[in-house]
């Protein structure tokens, strides 16, 4: 099989980017021929990938990201392949993989915590306009033969906006390494970073990992560990401004209990130190950091709007709020998890739920998707 992969640029603490990576090494090591075409990729292409670099300008973003998707269609037409797979919103796939959900439907959310003016000014945005064009007409081509999600909430988003046959639609959640995030580290790696770090083995270590701390929800993890009133730290993992939340943790009487460890190349030891998820998002279509704390034996509280919760029960694996602005909710369970055994049961119960989405799974659902396609069934 030779197939090609589009990816805008590789940003190694993006849940996607990193996704296309791990995809494209698993692929090659079977013996597929991958093409890798981005703008920017930094990772290692690794044998049997071959990368492209599509040139064009990066600034301003509406000129960046328009000519990469026409840019990027003309290159892939050079060249002959079984097939083309896009993980970008572009024009020239037989599969487009929606990893980063629906662009309207975040627009829709984000809309809603915005005054009146802001609103405004992201509805005439031409950078949003484009890419909002861009969607609907890649998901409405009838040329597009497989849609893939990572979550059955990004399904229904799409079958609710676009007119798109259904059985298109393919769901194939994304992958964990069950061996890499694993309970069994937190004897070992775990408490050797929390001595490390000053965190007590009694103290409850709530996690946030993420980038883009306003959209993932850190205001409200803040606001919710201020409210639960209990003996605990925050730890912060991912690249964002951290001005804002400091004063906020100061505010709310959080000093000195909040640590902000910036953007992280490997947060396996972070989760065997951890003994709590919280992630709060405004949107997420399917957050890697949700499985890799599951997996590794963490309880996860996280919004209706974290495509995560669709494998979860609430009270079961962690918490799922209705909205993120849900502080109380995130105070309750905070409290809840706050007894070891209450936590060590939803942490077993976390594994054992992660322990069906490896990565081995999801690399076989993807090749037996290009199997049907390539043999004509789709």
């Amino acid at each position: 099989m030779k197939i090609a992969f589009i990816r805008y640029k590789y940003d190694p603490f993006g849940g996607a980017e990193r996704f296309t990576q791990t995809l494209a090494e698993r692929l090659s090591a079977r013996g597929v021929e991958v093409h890798l075409y981005a703008r920017r990729w930094s990772a290692a292409s690794g044998e049997g990938i071959v990368l492209h670099r599509v040139g064009g300008p990066s600034w301003p973003a509406i000129l960046g990201y328009a000519s990469f998707v026409f840019l990027v269609g003309r290159a892939v037409r050079r060249e002959r392949f079984d097939l083309v797979q896009s993980n970008e919103r572009t024009l020239r796939q037989d599969v487009y993989r929606a990893g980063d959900g629906v662009h309207a439907r975040w627009l829709e959310l984000r809309a809603r915590r915005m005054s009146g003016l802001r609103r405004l000014s992201l509805r005439v945005n031409p950078f949003h306009a484009f890419r909002l064009w861009v969607e609907r007409r890649l998901l409405e081509d009838p040329r597009l033969r497989a849609v893939i999600v990572n979550s059955e909430m990004v399904r229904e988003e799409i079958l609710t906006r676009f007119r798109i046959d259904p059985a298109r639609i393919f769901t194939v959640p994304n992958g964990v390494d069950l061996q890499r995030f694993h309970p069994v580290h937190r004897e070992t790696v775990g408490a050797d970073l929390r001595r490390g770090a000053g965190a007590p083995g009694g103290e409850m270590v709530v996690l946030f990992v993420g980038s883009g701390f306003e959209r993932k929800g850190l205001e409200f993890a803040l606001r919710g560990l201020a409210e639960a009133d209990i003996p605990a730290r925050l730890w912060v993992v991912g690249k964002g401004k951290t001005g804002h939340y400091v004063k906020l943790a100061r505010d709310l009487g959080l000093a000195g209990r909040v640590r902000f460890w910036g953007p992280r190349g490997d947060v396996a030891p972070l989760y065997a130190a951890g003994d709590v998820l919280v992630l709060p998002t405004l949107y997420d279509p399917f957050p890697s950091v949700a499985l890799e704390a599951m997996a590794s034996g963490l309880p996860v509280i996280t919004t209706a709007q974290c495509g995560a919760a669709g494998i979860m029960t609430h009270g079961r694996e962690g918490f799922i709020l209705a909205e993120p602005e849900e502080t109380r909710g995130i105070a309750e369970g905070l409290r809840i998890l706050a007894d070891g055994d209450a936590r060590r049961r939803m942490g077993r119960a976390a594994r054992a739920r992660a322990e069906a989405f490896s990565w081995e799974r999801t690399v076989g659902e993807m090749e037996a998707l290009y199997d049907r396609l390539l043999w004509g069934e789709l």
